[in-house]
């Protein structure tokens, strides 16, 4: 159901300071549901205006399938709303049906309004696993493959280009096919605390990332991908409980991308609410703190998503972790989610010994450097709106309390290091082509022994 969604002083308050329990990122979720069936509606609303009405009816047809799996099945229809990439399916809908140059007769039009009847069959199947979707619903094939979110794919013939479902038989004129790739998973419980994230390998609107989406994984990457999850989320769920617990609210989807080998990559997207990117050979801590990472983009994007953060402005700034200038709004995004990365750290050198507690200490100090700095640029920068100055005000006060933690001599120089060397390459790219906060201050900090010990 679509309501209208705020969020009130406390649990504002705690997503703003960097964390949030459970029931402060369920709201985000819920606002998120809305928004998802917003942008589906208006998929629907836009392609009637535009397209004439032959090119619309099996759209129509498949949103009355999803209407009618949100009466008898309201969680199934959920499940399959709330994957990520379809939101990014939507937005890509949007964005086409609103070019000015749109051509309605385009023949990749039909194949991207036509994954709504995958979304719809999806919903049905989950909703009534024995029957499926009542009548005979008409899908479409790309590739010689049919798309079901949050379940897979099923092959049908490489030259098909719509495809009959009815109940549980796939046909293909008069052919019958049921070959399917089912989606795998990771699981894990710790300390009383579940999570399990889907591994989303087929989706075909699961590239909205910055990385390229990898092939189907192997069984063998799988199993060491759910061994890795198994350790990432012993440690969250023992050593980081302010993030495990609210995580599964948000967190939903794993897409494998491709990386160079002994490179880890991530990232979100504001259109897949629920997902995150990675390179799945990553080890369990650096997964561990991946999961934070994307863990706090997706919330902040969420929240940006109910209030304004931050003004449209053409102003960009120095992100300390980046080498090209940021708006305001990246910049607010990544101090966020570096906030969360430090606070990974900041625990962590308490629960290791030996090089890996080295590690840790020098990554605690650089981001809470990283993170200081950014907050500075943040308040000085005149754009943010009342919300967003509440958030960085409450990120200011989180990251306050850690100025009074010691960092060892020799960690804390090996971080004043890199502090000053990405300082330096900033300043050989860009020069002062763009507003910073003081260099004397960002420098003076990195080099600060007042916590040492």
């Amino acid at each position: 159901m679509i309501g209208t969604h705020r969020l009130h002083g406390p649990a504002f308050d705690r997503l703003a300071a960097g964390q949030g329990d459970f029931a402060a990122v369920s709201a985000l979720a819920r606002a998120q549901e809305s928004r998802r069936l917003l942008q589906v509606y208006a998929v629907v609303a836009t392609a009637r205006e535009r397209l004439p009405s032959a090119r619309t009816a099996h759209l129509i047809d498949a949103h009355d399938l999803l209407a009618h799996v949100q009466r008898t099945a309201p969680d199934a229809a959920r499940t399959v709303l709330m994957h990520p990439y379809t939101g990014a399916w939507a937005m890509r809908s949007l964005l086409r049906l609103g070019r000015t140059d749109l051509d309605p007769a385009a023949p990749d039009l039909d194949e991207l309004l036509g994954h709504l009847g995958s979304i719809a069959a999806a919903a049905a199947l989950r909703g009534d696993p024995e029957h499926g979707p009542p009548g005979r619903v008409e899908l479409c094939a790309v590739g010689g493959w049919v798309y079901l979110p949050t379940l897979g794919r099923v092959r049908v013939a490489a030259d098909a280009g719509r495809i009959a479902l009815t109940g549980r038989q796939w046909s293909v004129g008069s052919r019958l096919v049921s070959r399917r790739q089912a989606n795998r998973r990771c699981s894990a419980t710790a300390a009383g605390l579940g999570a399990t994230l889907a591994i989303e390998d087929v989706d075909p609107y699961r590239d909205v990332h910055r990385w390229q989406p990898s092939a189907r994984l192997t069984a063998r990457q799988v199993s060491l991908l759910q061994r890795n999850f198994a350790s990432a989320w012993d440690q969250l769920a023992h050593s980081h409980r302010a993030y495990a617990a609210g995580l599964p609210a948000a967190l939903s989807t794993l897409v494998p991308v491709v990386g160079e080998p002994g490179v880890s990559l991530s990232s979100s997207s504001r259109y897949a609410f629920g997902g995150l990117a990675l390179t799945p050979e990553v080890g369990p801590t650096t997964l561990a703190v991946t999961l934070v990472h994307e863990f706090q983009h997706n919330k902040l994007g969420a929240i940006q998503d109910i209030t304004n953060l931050s003004k449209r402005s053409t102003a960009r700034y120095r992100a300390p972790w980046r080498l090209d200038p940021r708006p305001v709004g990246a910049l607010l995004q990544g101090a966020y989610a570096h906030l969360g990365i430090a606070d990974f750290w900041r625990v962590r050198r308490h629960a290791v010994t030996g090089e890996e507690q080295d590690r840790a200490q020098a990554e605690f100090a650089v981001h809470r450097e990283h993170v200081t700095e950014a907050i500075a640029t943040l308040r000085e920068c005149g754009e943010l709106t009342p919300d967003g100055a509440r958030v960085v005000d409450a990120m200011a006060g989180t990251v306050r309390s850690w100025w009074r933690e010691d960092v060892p001599a020799e960690a804390a120089r090996r971080a004043a290091e890199r502090v000053r060397s990405g300082y330096r390459a900033w300043v050989a790219r860009n020069g002062d082509r763009c507003r910073l906060g003081s260099r004397e201050r960002a420098v003076d900090a990195g080099g600060s022994t007042r916590n040492e010990r």
